[in-house]
């Protein structure tokens, strides 16, 4: 039996914290249930008095969870009115009057059954909405059911179960095709059409996948023309675009694009994930995008989004940290990412979020290590995932062009960005680009795991994950995972020396670390393994990192590169010079934050359920500081190894681990509904 503990209550209406048990295995997916219309009913009668009562105090959202042991066939509850059905066009009643729930304003059935849903494609879980309110259509019931084939019992996998719990959660609420036609504005005036008869939707239906659903009208979806640059010229491109008044205020300051004319929904034409998505070139980590493949954060644009369907207030300060997008213009919201990139170059700037670092063969690695880079939300890093393709892409989605010296010479190089013009000179490479396809195929750094022994936890590269802490004689470039650590970007050429020899990095380019802020001791200060501490004073600039792994006999060389303190510390920590450090003068991107609300710093607080471990003591001490006595000073000290340390005999441990990573490390992504 799967076990489920919720804790309810921020969607004031934002949202709804859920404590998941169960979690699921990796290479699983999920696609959105969109129901057909004789499924729902609509004008499910919900008293005025309540109705007015809840307008006068808005508070949290209130959902009564109910265990079902079937999705279709529900028993007669106490709670239930009397079943309402449609025959011929008109509503039909049965059965006995139920007593109704109290303080509810949601019924969430939820089942974990061996459907065929769940045999198709390695679905993790469907959700969706089956009863809407009378004069508001609100939904008021809906139901989850959750694939028992895909449930697993690892810890690691907790973030991801409560991820696809959200995800599902805010379909069956709102977020939804089959739902944009019942949206209302905000004094409850339907901003589709109605019948006058039926009350219901006036625009006919529209094909989603199988289902036909209600046709929505263009005040709350617009279908627009963009212009959409690629390595064989200009194109026309269609985009669905989100464009209610609330998403569009927010969504216009969080890109800084005061012309924005709305947010794209997902282009790829696949049943469950077309139109009831955010297009996850725009909004890389967020809830509503389709696949899972970096840790998620809550946008202020999905709150607007939620509040926009006429039947929630968002409560903007619990959004997230998110980063991604965040203050790049209008070039970045509306056009292709090749003609963002080359827009970034011409300004001398870096590409970020995009990337073009494109993995180097096997062969290869002994000399350059696995190339890794902070993910937009600094709270990770990972790989670009440029890859070739076994088949050409879709030419609207070629970026890339062969260099001049590309496969001449036995060097390795990274692919070119393309002019956008077309031109003869450049051969498009028709078969490179970003790993996901529901990105357009646009290459980024994307969050990585390593697969372990069975009976171990599987650890990635999120910087608050403590299962990836790393044993010291290890640690081959100090990191800390605690519950405030960052990621910060190494220089190439990160070394391992002993008196002979000197080794490369398994890993290369970011490490995770944690940090403290004292204006004393020159604002921002990045702790490593060890009891190292680094001060960062100027952004940008890069601080010399030397330390001896004793029982190895390994000197660690290399160097960080300072972030911005403002982005982690309070401005007063910051020395006074640096307090208005733009970045236009820093080599680094600037982490957006999510919400606009006056300046408070960021507070890194463990997440409820990474304390949800079997056989816990009521007091025990906190598993970081468990973590961080572990690394004993004999181990990691400051400084070079002194010439006389002898000189082991596996010293190819670094080597070896290089090739373990590389044939067990995998980018991850899993669809969703």
């Amino acid at each position: 039996m799967t076990s489920l503990l919720f804790r309810i209550g921020f969607f004031a209406v934002a949202f709804i914290y859920i404590t998941f048990q169960a979690t699921w295995s990796s290479a699983t997916r999920c696609k959105h249930e969109v129901p057909p219309v004789s499924s729902v009913i609509t004008r499910v009668a919900v008293y005025s008095k309540r109705r007015f009562l809840r307008q006068l105090s808005p508070s949290s959202l209130r959902i009564h969870v109910h265990y079902d042991e079937s999705i279709r066939l529900l028993s007669d509850f106490d709670e239930i009115k009397r079943c309402r059905y449609i025959k011929n066009g008109s509503h039909i009643l049965s059965g006995n009057q139920g007593h109704g729930l109290k303080d509810t304003d949601f019924i969430l059935y939820i089942a974990s059954l061996p459907t065929a849903r769940c045999h198709t494609g390695k679905v993790l879980g469907y959700a969706a909405h089956c009863q809407l309110a009378s004069q508001t259509d609100r939904p008021i019931a809906g139901y989850i059911n959750f694939c028992p084939n895909t449930l697993g019992s690892r810890v690691s996998d907790r973030v991801r179960s409560l991820f696809v719990t959200k995800h599902e959660l805010l379909h069956a609420l709102g977020f939804s095709s089959s739902l944009f036609a019942m949206y209302r504005d905000h004094q409850n005036r339907p901003l589709t059409p109605r019948d006058p008869t039926t009350q219901l939707p006036a625009l006919g239906l529209a094909k989603i996948g199988s289902h036909a659903v209600y046709q929505w009208s263009d005040k709350v979806v617009r279908v627009v023309e963009r212009r959409w640059m690629s390595a064989y010229g200009n194109h026309t491109k269609l985009a669905h675009i989100v464009v209610t008044p609330t998403v569009l205020q927010v969504a216009r300051k969080f890109f800084d694009c005061p012309t924005l004319d709305g947010v794209e929904l997902e282009d790829q034409d696949e049943v469950g994930v077309f139109l009831t998505h955010w297009e996850k070139r725009l909004l890389e980590n967020e809830l509503m995008t389709a696949t899972y493949t970096n840790s998620y954060r809550v946008s202020p644009i999905t709150l607007a989004m939620m509040e926009d369907t006429g039947w929630y207030l968002a409560n903007y300060t619990m959004s997230h940290d998110f980063s991604w997008g965040g203050g790049l213009g209008c070039s970045f919201a509306m056009a292709s990412c090749l003609e963002y990139m080359l827009e970034r170059r011409q300004m001398g700037r870096q590409i970020n979020p995009f990337c073009q670092q494109i993995q180097p063969p096997l062969h290869r690695t002994e000399d350059a290590g696995v190339q890794v880079s902070c993910t937009p939300d600094g709270v990770s890093y990972g790989f670009c995932n440029l890859i070739h393709h076994p088949k050409p892409l879709p030419r609207e989605y070629v970026y890339f062009v062969q260099g001049p010296q590309s496969f001449k010479t036995s060097s390795f190089q990274e692919p070119e960005l393309a002019s956008g013009f077309g031109t003869d000179r450049e051969k498009p490479l028709d078969t490179v680009g970003g790993k996901i396809a529901l990105a357009n195929y646009c290459p980024y750094y994307q969050e990585i795991e390593w697969e372990r022994k069975w009976d171990e936890p599987t650890i990635n590269t999120h910087c608050h994950t403590l299962n990836n802490y790393k044993e010291p004689k290890n640690n081959f470039r100090l990191e800390q995972f605690t519950p405030k650590s960052i990621c910060v970007q190494h220089l190439p050429r990160w070394r391992l020396r002993n008196n002979k020899q000197v080794f490369g990095s398994p890993v290369e380019g970011a490490g995770c670390y944690s940090f403290r802020c004292s204006i004393i001791e020159g604002g921002l200060v990045i702790e490593l393994a060890g009891g190292i501490a680094l001060p960062c004073v100027v952004p940008g600039s890069t601080v010399r990192v030397k330390a001896c792994l004793k029982s190895q006999g390994l000197s660690i060389d290399g160097q960080l590169v300072c972030p911005e303190c403002s982005l982690f510390c309070d401005p007063r920590e910051c020395p006074l010079h640096m307090r208005n450090f733009s970045q236009l003068h820093s080599s680094l991107r600037k982490f957006t934050r999510a919400h606009t609300i006056s300046y408070r710093p960021r507070h890194y607080s463990l997440p409820t359920e990474a304390y949800s471990m079997h056989n816990q003591t009521a007091i025990s001490p906190r598993p970081w500081d468990r973590a961080v006595n572990l690394v004993q000073p004999q181990e990691i000290v400051p400084d070079f190894c002194p010439s006389s340390s002898s000189t082991p005999s596996l010293i190819v441990i670094p080597q070896s681990l290089r090739f373990v990573i590389l044939i067990s490390v995998h980018l991850f992504s899993f669809f969703l509904s």
